[in-house]
């Protein structure tokens, strides 16, 4: 690690693991949300809908500015907006509000990410695709501890507003130190530092066929991790009959999947296998993943299922990012904001579809929609793998690393 911005990686890593719990807290309060605000299931999606709504509308502009006047003031701001976020929800009067909170939530991820990901990219220049990978494998903690601490407060009687609380307030403390962190600096010229291109291509990448496709994994990965992250739950009560309790494992097993995945992928992306691979074999697999939790409806193999459902799509997103900033690394904010407003539709657009599919067909219907997204996905990595291929020589790097 470079010493001198330790602190700063520490950090950013620590904002998402409170984002893996913030992100999917809404999914895993749906019980008590559909209570307190007197709506159903398809109307806690569309208060997750608002939330995308926030990222969506936020994310290319905090990419962009985050170039022209740093990293630091979006991360921070992401940390002060997803506490708002947190403390609002289980605090909100009625609807209304809580949909003005999430809309905060959105605004904060959208500036979280538009500052994050460039600077660990910029943090360790060596290891993009590990440093990338990483801050999922925080994420995917933080979304394996969350069930198990609302689990607890449920078992305990505890008021369920706890499990907003305490992420919001590590917000506030890592927002507050984060204000006097060091960043690296990034406007550095390619000519005097290590930022350079990290790989080399025969031809120009075209970011109409090589960025339009990886933008396009932009909108399938997270559109999936979304499916999964609210409704895995619900479809094992509705399909396989399991208490609130266990079905709530579900996501635990499923982000444990998550965790064990990205661990692996940072030491394998480091050296063995790079990172345009896993965006083409790992849809692959999660989709064979769903297939199997649609045709095994058991407890023990929905719990199997889940595992590999997070397993197999760990890691896509960011390391889709990467091969991003690959083809048009002088660029990284501006293709990070591009590309996480794909990330932005598809957490706008994808809750407020599922709500209707369930309110009019059956959790099952999700499921197969699913399936479907996750073929768009392979598509776009089979575009991605063969132009990356065509234009650039895995021999030529391999020897150059």
């Amino acid at each position: 690690m470079n010493n001198k911005y330790s602190f700063t990686a520490i950090g950013c890593y620590m904002n998402y693991f409170v984002f893996g719990m913030a992100y999917i807290m809404i999914a895993q309060n749906m019980s008590f949300l559909t209570e307190q605000f007197h709506t159903d299931k398809a109307g806690v999606s569309f208060i997750i809908s608002a939330f995308g709504l926030g990222r969506l509308l936020s994310l290319y502009l905090g990419g962009v500015w985050s170039d022209k006047i740093g990293r630091k003031p979006f991360i921070v701001a992401g940390c002060l907006l997803f506490a708002v976020f947190l403390i609002g929800i289980p605090l909100s009067p009625n609807y209304v509000m809580a949909i003005v909170f999430a809309f905060c939530g959105g605004l904060g991820n959208a500036f979280l990410d538009a500052g994050t990901y460039p600077t660990v990219m910029e943090v360790f220049p060596k290891t993009a695709g590990s440093a990338t990978v990483a801050l999922k494998a925080f994420i995917s903690f933080g979304s394996a501890l969350l069930p198990l601490l609302i689990a607890l407060f449920i078992q305990h009687d505890i008021f369920y507003g706890m499990s907003f609380f305490i992420p919001a307030f590590i917000f506030l403390v890592s927002g507050f130190m984060l204000v006097k962190a060091k960043f690296p600096n990034h406007k550095v010229s390619a000519e005097n530092t290590e930022s350079g291109p990290p790989v080399v291509f025969y031809t120009k990448p075209n970011f109409m066929i090589e960025g339009v496709a990886i933008i396009v994994i932009g909108f399938t990965a997270p559109a999936l991790l979304y499916l999964m992250n609210i409704w895995i739950p619900t479809y094992g009560q509705e399909m396989i009959g399991m208490p609130l309790v266990d079905s709530l494992k579900l996501m635990s097993y499923y982000s444990w999947g998550a965790l064990l995945s990205v661990i692996s992928l940072a030491l394998l992306v480091r050296k063995t296998i790079r990172p345009v691979t896993i965006v083409l074999v790992y849809p692959i697999l999660s989709f064979l993943s769903i297939l199997a939790l649609l045709t095994f409806k058991t407890p023990v193999l929905a719990m199997i299922s889940a595992f590999l459902i997070g397993f197999f799509l760990a890691g896509v997103l960011q390391l889709g990012l990467t091969v991003l900033c690959e083809f048009f690394w002088d660029r990284k904010g501006s293709v990070t904001g591009i590309m996480y407003t794909a990330t932005g539709l598809a957490t706008t657009l994808i809750p407020m579809v599922s709500g209707f599919i369930t309110r009019y067909v059956d959790i099952h219907g999700v499921f197969v929609f699913a399936l479907f997204v996750n073929f768009i996905g392979i598509l776009a990595a089979g575009v991605v793998f063969y132009q990356y291929r065509k234009l650039t020589s895995f021999k030529q790097q391999q020897l150059a690393a």
